[in-house]
């Protein structure tokens, strides 16, 4: 029993010293890596890494890198639950020197004091003159509070993709080149097929919710809005934006223009059909300019389709967001950093992007080119996506919006189904804003 009891007193301890040694080395390992980042010889570049986003990050990385900089970029691709990762990278204060970013992340991550601000760079004249060739009001969508927080790289914008074969069946014209919201409506209940008491056709599909970007454009193009442009009130519950709430979902619940979040259940598609557009049950849906790729793939589809631009409105309607690049709080290396921004910014990388991806370069001026206009051979789509960033403005955003809108989903389901008002749904909306 002694010797059992004697045996077990050892292996405790040896198990305690393991762990001992073992918190040893983890911190000694951290220490080192600590002491040896401050002589790093690279800058790390961190890129959201499924294969296309991945592969086209190594091309821009290495076309970097051929330009024999100081510190070569390491690039760093994270695959799923990069959005969160990156937060809880910036407030472990562990970002690498670059990141790839968007909009809400910098409102976030700049709330944290997790990025460098980057004015005495994006202020010089250098700058100021690579400014005027972009598109209007790209580089304010990551200026937080007079501090700029990142640089764009490419844009998106939301327009509208149709099926021509299912607008010729309906005898409806397709859309003008400035089609209004009036013109949208009138020829959605016109596109709307029924067999047999229920609808088999339908105008388009979209989620009832804040974060859709045909209703954002719908509500604004109608008076209304989310909140005024200091962020101190909400405006949701204003009487130009509970109209325009109404009217949109009585499209959905009275004309049945598009489908209810029940009804989409018994919509089916199969195979690489996962959405309504491409199993042809809807005439029209709402996409950027990198939805060319997903309707080339594999051959393409079948039916022919055409692209518009967003309906218009009175006031703006036309809504961009962007990727971004953004510098550490934390990089020990931030002109070798900036570096890396203004290559991928500047006109060498911007012809890559103009060259090998969908989305649409920060120049106005590539975007006349051939290289440009020729992408997927389909210069008509790729000017609709162009002429729209003539006009366009950022798309709303406020620190919080994301689980504000969240909660917003849950009034206007209830709304929805007919259990509270519109003017309800609005007031609740309002009452969670947090200014």
């Amino acid at each position: 029993m002694r010797k059992c009891s004697e045996q077990t007193r050892r292996g405790k301890l040896l198990k305690k010293n393991i762990a001992l040694i073992t918190v040893i080395l983890v911190v000694s390992a951290a220490l080192l890596g600590g002491c040896g980042s401050q002589n790093k010889k690279e800058i790390t570049v961190m890129w959201w890494g499924d294969v296309y986003n991945y592969g086209f990050a190594e091309k821009l990385v290495d076309a970097y890198n051929a330009t024999n900089p100081t510190k070569p970029a390491k690039l760093m691709g994270i695959q799923g639950q990069y959005q969160y990762k990156l937060l809880a990278m910036a407030a472990s204060k562990t970002l690498p020197d670059v990141v790839l970013v968007t909009t809400p992340n910098v409102y976030d991550m700049g709330s944290r004091g997790a990025l460098l601000p980057l004015n005495k760079r994006t202020e010089t004249a250098e700058f100021e003159a690579m400014k005027s060739e972009m598109w209007p009001n790209l580089v304010e969508a990551f200026n937080v509070g007079g501090k700029q927080l990142a640089v764009p790289i490419w844009t998106w914008t939301p327009g509208i993709y149709y099926n021509k074969d299912l607008f010729d069946r309906a005898g409806v014209s397709y859309p003008s080149k400035n089609w209004t919201f009036k013109e949208f409506e009138e020829k959605s209940r016109k596109l709307v097929k029924r067999e047999n008491g229920k609808v088999s056709i339908y105008a388009y599909n979209s989620t009832f919710s804040l974060n859709d970007p045909l209703l954002l454009s719908y509500l604004y193009a109608h008076g209304g809005a989310f909140y005024t442009e200091d962020y101190r009130q909400c405006l949701i519950d204003s009487p130009a934006s509970i109209a325009a709430l109404k009217a949109f979902s009585d499209l959905r619940l009275k004309d049945h223009i598009a489908p209810k979040a029940a009804e989409e259940q018994g919509m089916g598609t199969s195979g690489r059909n996962t959405d309504f557009f491409q199993a042809e049950t809807v005439a029209m849906r709402v996409a950027g300019r990198d939805y060319l790729d997903v309707l080339r793939q594999r051959g393409g589809i079948k039916f022919r389709w055409g692209a518009a631009s967003m309906p218009r409105g009175d006031k703006p309607c036309f809504f961009q967001v962007a990727a971004a690049l953004a510098v550490s709080a934390h990089t020990r290396s931030p002109e070798d950093a900036w570096n890396f921004i203004s290559f991928v910014a500047g006109k060498k990388g911007q012809k890559m992007i103009t060259t090998d991806r969908s989305d649409v370069t920060i120049y106005r001026e590539l975007t006349y080119g051939q290289d440009f206009l020729g992408y997927q051979d389909r210069p008509d789509v790729s000017s609709v996506f162009r002429d729209m960033l003539l006009e366009a403005v950022p798309s709303p955003y406020h620190l919080g919006d994301d689980e504000w809108k969240s909660r917003a989903a849950n009034h206007l389901s209830l709304m929805e189904l007919g259990q509270i008002s519109t003017e309800e749904a609005c007031a609740r909306i309002a009452a969670d804003y947090k200014p």
